[in-house]
């Protein structure tokens, strides 16, 4: 029999053999086959990526063709604009010929011009010559004509006197006609002096304004010389830009065509390979079918004998059994009696043990009791519960107490026999040791021997007695065995319903557990709520003291900004202190013409006089130099108070009821617009009077008349302070308007009475300190007229209010989804698959989240993820880990496989690798802030990617050799970088300033042109981040403004973008511009192109930017979504949750703006494949 099993093990172990064998042949023709789909698979795919890439190359090819021709274009448009400035050059030399200053070119002039000058110097020279000249002669004929006068006035006196004779009064009639005669010559002569003096004034008056005419041409030839040169460099600089490209672009598409070719060669071998691996497959598919039916005739005979084995070991087993039956019947009677004992002795220790843990369960019940009424207040609802359970536990109790009353008693008697029994055994143990003690010293101690024998006597007399009560003993042992037996049937029985109270207890342990643990996360989640308390309570601290800090440094602004406009109107006032001396300087000169004898005769009219001009001082070249000095100074003073209304805050926002301009209206007074201003000041928004409504018109008008009481009588005026209404709720009325302060915007607070009013509202308020005036909000509602635009900010917080705006579709609710029952804080996010998966970088890792089930997956490998950069190209990821210690890369197929996972059992781990960085030498305290890859790169190789710490940023190249990325050179900075920007061949950083790096010789230079004056202001702005608009135009966002810059840094259009609240971030997916505010997320359309705006300017569409505000508190824009949407996390204000929402700007803008889907979705539309190649992917 032994020998069969032996034969049969062996065919088994064949039979197995030969089953692995063919298991592994199969496994291993598997693999091959595998391996040659896989290796098909990546040939067909690399032959994708390569029709891909050259469809790509045509593109590229295509629209450097339409760059070319674009260039060409602007070629011909600047030789157009050169030959328009050769016209006007022209132009100008014929209009100086027509002045008999012939110029033939500009450079050839030049001396001319100075020799023109020179001889209007001479002749300017020459006239004040003259003019001294006549003043001379006009003073000696002065003093001639007051000669004469006196001695008219004495002929008159001696013709007067009495003494005189008749004889004399013929000579001195004829002496006095002679002397008129002369007077009238000399008056003559006077006069035409006078009038020589006049027209040699007016040609050297004429002189200057020639000179001044030819100055102001010659310079403007110049700047238009400059200008011209400056266009043309620039045009050949992009020409040669073109021609480079499209040399680049041409070899490139000759590679490509060679590495098609080869792809193609490199096909066709892997098809003759793929037939001849088919064709061994199906050899090797073959011979797996015929090893697979030997296979199962082995299979069925390895059966049968497994069945023959089976009953054979069966028989062997009953056997085994009969015998061990007898072996243990042997050894069971052998030892039953020892068993029993145990038992006996086991039972005696778990009744010990019952009463102890009767005990314990007695503490733990009263601390139970305990606990129930300390819980009783926390847990209403179980109270009916609990005093049921506490009624049965003490029935139990005292069931309990009456049977161990009983089982100690038991054990009492037990005990007291146990120890009556030992203690004989000890003094058998004692006598025996006495006697054996006194057979060795008998022969010592014979003196006692008579004393022992006694004594000996006595106790075996005792033993006797002893003896009689050890058999009495005996008895009552055995009689308490039998008691024992009855009381281990009894103690069973209690065991039992010990069980059973234990399963209750277990039970009651459980519900205490649970409403502890309830208890103890109420009190966790108390302590976290306190702590949330006391850090806001910190943060507002904190704010409170930047508010301070903020006023004091606007208290300083102002009495600096309120210094300037003092001291500018001194000037002011000197200037024209000065043109009013100037002109009773000239009426003095003219008034001291004294009167001629014929002026006192006759009587003098100066005003009929001819060749006199009636206002010289006007005409006069210092009075026009004064005047467009005063035109200037009040142009720098309006320039100021506007910068000093935008440091301040004191611009209010647009009013709601805002109407057209009306013509005519330029002899009111100007208003001040009620939007923010912004520096400069943006041609293309004129200042227009706007019309106030009829309520405020009164309020105005009435307000005078108080005025004139206040100065009559003692009236208390309010103080009124600069404050910021922070939130909607509690907001108060303004005394004027009786409309609500909107929320984040100044507003003037009295700081005795505490009335409020709009920053516009304020001259209008009427009312005294401590008293209040009740307007009715009807009146002002009906004096509101109704066609005015509802596009402002006032309408936008009362439509925040309705019910059914929209504000975003939640995404992820950070109350709902936790991960192991903690809530995770997000501080980054990139959309896998767009409004499905979304990947999360939280303060304790990766996480995926699938925004259809709302599962969160925690990714293993990483932890504390602060930025995510990834390259879809180029198929890498980066990451700032380990709370900004670290720069991670990893694989993004990986990870997107990852975040796909469907399995929730299942904890995908990335693998990751950590940048080496050796020069970067970084400080303990200086982290990771950010880091950003670009995709802007023709070939995916040579991608580079910027870290940046808090003082410095590090350029990293891909090396393929390696497949990971390398410093290359490291670059200091003034402040944190906030953003990082690509273009072609360079990078735009935004730090303390905007900063171009060139990527091929990592050089660094400031991009805005500030030679540019309208740019010179962005010199004191905070930079937060660049976005492409257009393939040749940029947005710079400050945190004052918005400024679109061509390529080269100078401005494209002539206004700036104002973002009404303070920002706090920025992105852009054309055609709109997301930016976070405090309490908003702001939506505003932008056009692609400055000609398409004002072509929809001029087509009669508003010219305003449109805007839509989402109510959002303490917003973060994460990751774009799709082409034209968003994700954004927000916090709710009640529980202090993140919230993540999709924010949808076609929707956003039908919802506030009531402006139809077709209308927007236009612009998106009519994006093309340039444009959509050269978007910005933050």
């Amino acid at each position: 029999m032994t020998f069969e099993l032996q034969n049969i093990r062996t065919e088994l172990d064949e039979s197995i053999s030969s089953g692995k064998s063919n298991q592994e042949a199969k496994n291993a023709t598997e693999r091959s086959i595998e391996d040659i789909l896989q290796r098909l698979n990546c040939e067909i795919s690399a032959n994708n990526e390569l029709r891909a890439a050259k469809s790509s190359l045509e593109a590229q090819l295509s629209l450097t063709k339409k760059e070319l021709a674009e260039v060409q274009t602007e070629c011909n448009r600047l030789e157009r604009e050169l030959q328009l400035a050769e016209c006007r050059g022209n132009l100008a030399e014929s209009s100086l010929a027509s002045q008999a200053s012939p110029y033939e070119t500009a450079p050839g002039s030049l001396t001319e011009l100075h020799a023109i000058e020179d001889q209007l110097r001479a002749d300017l020279v020459a006239a004040k010559d003259a003019e001294s000249a006549q003043k001379t002669r006009a003073d000696q004929l002065q003093e001639l004509v007051s000669k004469l006068e006196r001695m008219l006035e004495r002929f008159n006196e001696q013709s007067l006197s009495p003494m005189k004779g008749h004889s004399g009064g013929a000579g001195n009639s004829a002496v006095g006609d002679m002397l008129e005669r002369q007077n009238e010559k000399l008056e003559d002569k006077l006069a035409a002096v006078r009038e020589q003096m006049i027209v040699e004034r007016q040609a050297a008056r004429t002189a200057n304004l020639s000179l001044w005419k030819v100055e102001k041409q010659l310079e403007e030839a110049l700047a238009e010389k400059k200008l011209l040169a400056r266009r043309m460099e620039l045009t050949e600089e992009r020409v040669k830009k073109a021609q480079n490209e499209r040399d680049e672009a041409q070899r490139k598409q000759k590679s490509t065509q060679d590495e098609f070719r080869q792809r193609d060669a490199r096909i066709d071998e892997l098809k003759a390979e793929l037939a001849a691996s088919k064709r061994d497959v199906l050899k090797e598919h073959r011979m797996w079918e015929k090893a697979e039916e030997e296979r199962m005739k082995c299979k069925s005979e390895i059966i049968e004998h497994l069945a023959n084995i089976h009953r054979l070991e069966q028989q062997v087993r009953e056997v085994r059994q009969k015998l061990n039956q007898s072996q243990q019947r042997c050894d069971g009677l052998g030892l039953e009696q020892k068993r029993l004992q145990r038992e006996l002795q086991e039972e005696r220790e778990r009744n010990a043990a019952v009463g102890e843990n009767t005990q314990a369960l007695q503490a733990e019940l009263k601390q139970l009791t305990d606990n129930f009424q300390r819980l009783k207040y926390a847990c209403s609802i179980t109270d009916n519960q609990l005093t049921e359970v506490e009624n049965m536990l003490e029935a139990e109790q005292k069931r309990n107490k009456t049977q161990q009353a009983q089982l100690d008693a038991c054990h009492v008697k037990l005990r007291e026999r146990n120890d009556q029994v030992t203690q004989l055994r000890k003094d058998l143990n004692v006598q025996e040791s006495e006697k054996r003690q006194a057979e060795q010293h008998a022969k010592i101690l014979g003196v006692e021997l008579e004393e022992l024998k006694e004594n000996l006597k006595q106790l075996q007399m005792k033993l006797i007695s002893q003896q009689s009560q050890l058999v009495e003993q005996t008895n009552a042992l055995f009689g308490a065995q039998e008691r024992a037996d009855q009381l281990d049937v009894q103690s069973a029985s209690c065991q039992a319903q010990n069980a059973d109270y234990e399963r209750e207890l277990l039970c009651l342990k459980e519900e205490n557990a649970r409403i502890l643990s309830e208890l103890f996360h109420s009190k966790e989640e108390v302590l976290h709520l306190h702590d949330e308390v006391k850090n806001l309570q910190a943060v507002q601290t904190g704010l409170h003291t930047e508010i301070d800090e903020l006023q004091n440094a606007l208290t300083e602004k102002e009495q600096f900004y309120v210094q300037r406009d003092i001291k500018a109107m001194a000037t002011l006032a000197q200037h024209k202190k000065l043109i009013d001396y100037l002109q009773l300087k000239v009426e003095d000169l003219s008034a001291k013409k004294k009167k001629t004898l014929a002026d006192k005769i006759f009587g003098s009219n100066s005003n009929t006089k001819e060749n006199i001009s009636p206002n010289d001082v006007e005409s006069s070249i210092l009075y026009r130099a004064l005047k467009e000095e005063l035109r200037r100074e009040q142009k720098h003073s309006k320039m100021l108070q506007e910068q000093l209304d935008q440091l301040n805050g004191t611009a209010t926002l647009r009013s709601p009821r805002k109407s057209t301009v009306v013509n005519g209206a330029a002899d009111e007074p100007k208003l001040r617009p009620a939007s923010i201003a912004t520096v400069p000041r943006s041609p293309r928004k004129q200042p227009a009077t706007i019309k106030r409504s009829a309520s405020q018109t009164e309020t105005k008008a009435n307000s005078k008349s108080p005025e004139k009481q206040e100065s009559k009588g003692e009236v208390t005026h309010h103080r009124f302070e600069l404050a910021l209404q922070e939130s909607k709720v509690d907001a108060a009325n303004c005394v004027a308007c009786e409309q609500p302060i909107i929320a984040g915007s100044p507003y003037w607070r009295c700081k005795e009475c505490k009335d409020v009013s709009h920053r516009k509202c304020r001259a209008n308020v009427t009312s005294s300190c401590g008293s209040s005036v009740v307007s009715s909000c009807d009146e002002v509602s009906e004096a509101r007229p109704e066609s005015s635009c509802s596009s402002s900010l006032d309408t936008m917080e009362s439509e925040s209010n309705c019910t059914d705006e929209y504000k975003g579709t939640l995404a992820y609710n950070g109350s709902q989804n936790s991960h192991n029952s903690e809530v995770i804080e997000i501080n980054c996010a990139f959309e896998i698959v767009e409004q499905k998966i979304l990947l999360f970088g939280c303060n304790s890792g990766l996480f995926t989240y699938n925004v259809d089930t709302q599962r969160l997956l925690h990714i293993a490998g990483i932890e504390s993820v602060s930025c995510v950069s990834v390259s879809t190209r180029l198929a890498k990821a980066m990451m700032v880990g380990a709370n900004g210690e670290k720069l991670y890369q990893c694989d993004y197929r990986q990870l997107e496989s990852r975040c796909q996972s469907t399995i929730p059992c299942n904890k995908p781990v990335l693998e990751t690798s950590v940048i080496e960085l050796p020069f970067a030498n970084r400080s303990v305290s200086e982290k990771w802030k950010l880091v950003q890859i670009s995709n802007e790169s023709e070939n995916a190789l040579d991608s580079v990617a910027i870290a940046a710490t808090s003082t410095r940023i590090v350029i990293l190249k891909y090396d393929h050799k390696l497949h990971k990325f390398k410093p290359v050179r490291a670059l200091d900075t003034a402040t944190p970088v906030t953003s990082i920007f690509y273009t072609r061949h360079s990078a735009i950083v935004s730090s303390d300033k905007f900063y171009e790096i060139d990527l091929d010789n990592y050089a660094a230079e400031e991009f805005v042109d500030l030679a540019d004056k309208t740019l010179q202001h962005t010199s004191n702005c905070q930079p937060f981040v660049a976005v492409r608009i257009s393939r040749q135009e940029f947005l710079l966002c400050f945190a004052e403004c918005g400024i679109f810059v061509d390529e080269f840094g100078c401005r494209s259009r002539p206004y700036d973008l104002s973002w009404v609240y303070a920002p706090t971030g920025f992105l852009y997916r054309e055609p709109f511009l997301y930016v976070a505010h405090y309490q908003y997320v702001q939506i505003m359309r932008i056009h692609r192109s400055y000609s398409k705006e004002m072509a929809n300017a001029e087509g009669g569409d508003s010219s305003e930017i449109q805007r839509a505000y989402l109510p959002h508190y303490m917003p973060t824009l994460l990751t774009s979504s799709g082409e034209r949407n968003i994700y954004t996390l927000s916090i709710d204000k009640q529980a202090g949750y993140q919230q993540v929402y999709h924010l949808d700007a076609l929707r956003a803008f039908k919802k506030k703006l009531n402006v139809s889907m077709e209308t927007i979705s236009s612009v998106a539309t009519s994006i093309t494949l340039g444009s959509a190649m050269t978007t910005d992917s933050l």
